[in-house]
């Protein structure tokens, strides 16, 4: 999944639950990586506006359930958004910004409704030429999940992973504490937290614009980006923090909540079923939702709100 994965298991065989879970994290990569062709997802992406393409019990379930973030929060999550990332990966490699009408004709291949899945054949199929679909924003958060759950299934009550920054704790540490989770300053080098957080039993992921970005005569365009304008999403958050007990859910929820901005993202984080969430804002301000403030251990001295 291009990014570093660390397990900490708590176990009479621990390295039996790595190797399940490592040999897991290889089958999830082979069926939903955009980046191999042999994939079920690449193999849908070159199937677009030709035929439906057979699909695993497994990819159906995350793509239905990517569906329903896309709804639920009203597009600001979507894995439709292909079209647009290779559109200003290709200008930005040229040090250029796309043009106002290449991103206006890309922005109809990244509508939801173009993806149809069928569960009675186990099916999908892409509307229209030209739509793709990536995992990116979803698949860690699943295969964490599902890391976890081989944990539990195979006898483990401590455990922990962290896929790049999508972390999930299985019950507390084996001395019964909590499990401390840093949450990265945003204009900070890497490893300088802002926060620590205490979890046990969820799953804490961060999206943010302060890791992936390119400056462009001055401007800095970051890589989240916004599925109705085509653009990196305005905001003024610098990023946001979802705490819940579905990896996928806290994966999908953050990046929604960073493209909606400070206000429409705490109304969507209290309409979700997460336990709750951490705004950092452009102000240096940070905002809780309510109920997470014992949670969370501030490594400096910021104006922090519960809203």
């Amino acid at each position: 999944m291009s990014t570093p994965v660390e397990q900490k298991i708590s176990h009479a065989a621990p390295e039996l639950l790595y190797e399940t879970a490592r040999k897991k994290l290889y089958e999830l990569e082979d069926l939903m990586s955009f980046y191999r062709s042999s994939s079920q997802v690449s193999l849908l992406n070159e199937s677009a506006e030709k035929t439906e393409v057979p699909l695993s019990e497994e990819l159906l379930f995350v793509l239905g359930k990517a569906q329903e973030h896309a709804q639920f929060s009203r597009g600001a999550f979507s894995i439709m958004l292909a079209p647009l990332v290779q559109l200003w990966k290709l200008s930005c490699a040229e040090n250029k910004v796309p043009t106002h009408e290449a991103i206006a004709a890309t922005l109809p291949l990244c509508d939801g409704d173009n993806l149809q899945l069928q569960r009675a054949s186990k099916t999908a199929a892409l509307k229209k030429e030209g739509c793709k679909i990536d995992l990116g924003a979803i698949g860690k958060g699943y295969a964490a999940d599902v890391c976890c759950d081989i944990y539990q299934s195979m006898g483990a009550s401590s455990a922990f992973i962290n896929l790049g920054g999508n972390v999930k704790a299985l019950g507390s540490r084996p001395d019964g504490d909590p499990w401390l989770v840093g949450l990265q300053h945003p204009d900070k080098p890497r490893g300088v937290c802002f926060a620590a957080l205490q979890c046990s039993n969820q799953s804490v992921v961060t999206s943010g614009a302060y890791e992936r970005y390119q400056e462009i005569d001055g401007v800095r365009y970051h890589h989240i980006l916004d599925g109705e304008t085509g653009y990196p999403a305005k905001t003024e958050l610098k990023s946001v923090t979802v705490i819940s007990s579905s990896s996928l859910e806290a994966d999908a929820l953050s990046t929604a909540a960073f493209v909606l901005g400070l206000d429409e993202g705490l109304s969507l984080i209290k309409e979700s079923d997460c336990h709750g969430a951490v705004f950092f804002t452009s102000q240096n301000e940070i905002y809780l939702t309510k109920g997470i403030k014992r949670q969370v251990i501030l490594t400096e001295s910021f104006a922090c709100y519960e809203a």
